[in-house]
């Protein structure tokens, strides 16, 4: 259980790398479960890869084969098993002896995980696990240098040290961020790979909706989808409907679509007939945490074009396939998609002909469920009124919840008659089957329902994840919504919602000051530095506003500032500091040499003691008593006051009588 010198902050480095890595949430699950374990054995001090080099070395290679053997049979993606090989060499050099060569080696790997990271992810976190890695890894090298423990060092050369070390790290992090701004560089987009996060759920839009399942995706904070609305709504919540996918046939337990999809195309047009009163343009950008192909538009969507996905290789286009009812994919996977989108909001714009599936019934349908139907319709014949019934009546009679029903046959029974509490997809069904049941053809939609406004464009979380009905009424479709208001939107608890909108704030700089951050973001910054020549007095009334390139040549300024006292401090921190005990040596080979003793200026006090001691200097016990209290001031911490200072030096003006 030795400890060599940095290896805890080699392990805090290789913690960060790792974590860097693992916010991805694309690490398969053995490497996930075999990193925590090895930091907490390497932590307690076990090395139990100590002298099994060869036969842990083989393992580790075929390790690699399982590994790269999956890329190749396309099992694992390449990025993914690079880093996880990545995270078993730094596993396998943490269990190893401690010597400084195993640590160089850690902290390489885990260079090469943060590097991985870069690719996988662009999230705000990963920028802080990236110094916190820069930061570690700078004092185990620190060390590695030194060759020393910092457990054998005395306190006050330990803080010395550290402040040091501080220092120049610190130095090394501004100067990189100075290097950031000002050298020309190409998006991060053109390089990053973002994959679903693994901190809080993936939405996902699967193909099918299972009754029966869990609503925990509603207490996801993570952000799904980002989008600038043409004309801006002009307010905070957008409360919006976001259309993914329609399902027309259910056989009592699952949601199905019985569309056929057609060929991929560039661009789709919905071709939706009907008077379009207000058109909405929309800018997506479909995040890792949406991790799904099919493309989102606010109700009720009409064409969708500009779909690009960002991957490895950069920003390529994205074609598009249609499937009825209204569905739009796309054809390849993306960490990141974007597209535009066109909607028109006004009602009832819909005409296209219901399936023949949107009419059916389950087979062996509850035969309560029809009594429930004619109680809550209680003799209207007017089809919007039905539709207007059951879907009040749903939103009193039932509550929302997001516990799970357990293992039964008949979920929708179960919903409508034992719990009568469930989630979005248990109200959908429960109209969309009543409705059938009246002869009203129905469809369950999933999508997205909210909108935060978040700097200029609108967040959809995971946790706004919904599903709702559209009933063919009068010859249109029309939206219902039978879920209680409190379970439309995310339904975390409000201290999350309000660290979570912190945190997407933050996000949000992280991604236009740094993953956006361009080679034009450049020319941009540096223009607005340089004052803009004076403009002719006769345009000076129209001349726009110039808070932007003010503000920006005040941060430069400020920078400049912040800069100019870091140098100074660092230059103070890291100048020369004369021990307190210095000047008292200084005062004693001043006084022999007024007393001319030979050689003050060749010797060491001990040696030059120990000399006039040998030589039966008159003066030699003044001298021994005052070199022996300045050693320990010097390197024991002892104290040495003013006044015993005075007195060791008054013995050494003239010989004792």
């Amino acid at each position: 259980m030795s400890r060599a010198p940095g290896v805890l902050s080699r392990d805090v480095a290789a913690l960060s790398a790792f974590g860097a890595v693992a916010i991805s949430g694309v690490l398969p699950l053995p490497i996930l479960v075999i990193f925590p374990v090895v930091f907490v054995v390497s932590l307690l001090g076990y090395r139990p890869l100590a002298g099994r080099r060869v036969a842990s070395v083989i393992v580790l290679l075929a390790l690699a084969v399982l590994l790269f053997g999956s890329v190749w049979f396309s099992l694992l993606d390449l990025v993914v098993a690079a880093v996880s090989f990545a995270t078993l060499v730094t596993c396998h050099r943490m269990l190893a002896e401690p010597t400084p060569q195993a640590s160089r080696q850690v902290l390489l790997s885990g260079l090469l995980l943060v590097a991985g990271g870069a690719a996988l992810t662009g999230e705000a976190l990963f920028a802080f696990l990236m110094v916190a890695f820069f930061f570690a890894a700078s004092w185990s090298m620190a060390w590695l240098v030194l060759a020393r423990d910092d457990a054998q060092l005395e306190a006050p050369e330990r803080r010395a040290i550290s402040r040091q070390l501080f220092s120049g790290a610190l130095a090394t992090l501004v100067m990189g961020l100075v290097f950031f701004v000002l050298f020309p560089r190409l998006s991060w987009n053109l390089a990053n790979r973002r994959s679903a996060g693994g901190l809080g759920g993936v939405t996902g839009m699967s193909e099918t909706v299972k009754l029966g399942g869990g609503g925990d995706i509603k207490t996801s904070a993570r952000v799904a989808s980002r989008v600038t609305l043409a004309p801006e709504p002009g307010v905070e919540q957008l409360n919006g409907y976001f259309v993914g996918r329609h399902f027309d046939a259910f056989d009592g337990l699952e949601w199905k679509s019985t569309g056929k999809a057609g060929a991929p195309q560039g661009w789709v047009n919905l071709r939706h007939a009907g008077r379009r009163l207000k058109t909405v343009t929309q800018e997506y950008e479909l995040t890792a945490a949406y991790g799904s192909r099919t493309l989102v538009a606010l109700d009720t969507p009409t064409t969708f074009t500009r779909a690009r996905a960002i991957n490895l290789s950069g920003p390529q286009q994205l074609p598009l396939i249609h499937v009825p009812d209204d569905q739009v994919f796309g054809t390849l996977d993306g960490n990141v998609i974007t597209y535009t989108a066109n909607s028109d909001l006004a009602p009832q714009v819909d005409r296209a002909a219901p399936s023949a599936a949107s009419s059916q019934t389950p087979p062996a349908l509850d035969a309560r469920i029809a009594q429930l139907a004619d109680e809550i319709v209680a003799g209207s014949t007017d089809q919007l009124a039905i539709a207007n019934k059951l879907e009040a009546q749903l939103k009193q009679r039932y509550a929302y919840t997001l516990d799970l029903p357990g293992a039964v046959t008949d979920p929708l029974a179960d919903f409508l008659f034992v719990r009568r509490a469930g989630h979005c997809e248990d109200f959908a069904t429960a109209l969309a089957v009543m409705l059938r049941l009246k002869g009203i053809p129905s469809r369950v939609v999933t999508g997205f329902f909210g909108g935060e406004l978040v700097g200029n464009r609108y967040v959809v979380r995971s946790g706004d994840a919904h599903a709702w009905v559209e009933a063919f009424v009068d010859g249109a479709w029309v939206r219902l919504d039978a879920t209680p208001d409190l379970g439309r939107s995310a339904s975390g608890n409000r201290l999350a919602a309000a660290l979570a909108g912190a945190w997407e704030k933050l996000e949000e700089w992280w991604r236009s000051r740094v993953i956006d951050y361009s080679f034009q973001d450049q020319i941009s910054f540096a223009r607005s530095i340089v004052r803009p020549p004076p403009l002719p007095q006769e345009d000076r009334a129209t001349e726009p506003t110039a808070d932007r390139p003010q503000g920006l040549r005040v941060g430069v300024g400020l920078l400049g500032l912040a800069l100019l006292v870091l140098g100074l401090w660092l230059r103070r921190q890291t100048a020369p500091r004369a021990h307190p005990a210095t000047s008292f040596l200084e005062q004693i080979e001043a006084r022999l040499k007024l007393a001319g003793v030979a050689q003050v200026d060749e010797l060491p006090i001990e040696e030059l003691s120990a000399s006039m001691t040998r030589a039966a200097h008159p003066l030699a016990p003044a001298v021994a008593r005052a070199a022996r209290r300045y050693l320990e001031a010097r390197f024991q911490g002892a104290v040495l006051d003013v006044g015993e200072q005075a007195t060791l030096l008054a013995a050494l003006q003239s010989p004792p009588r």
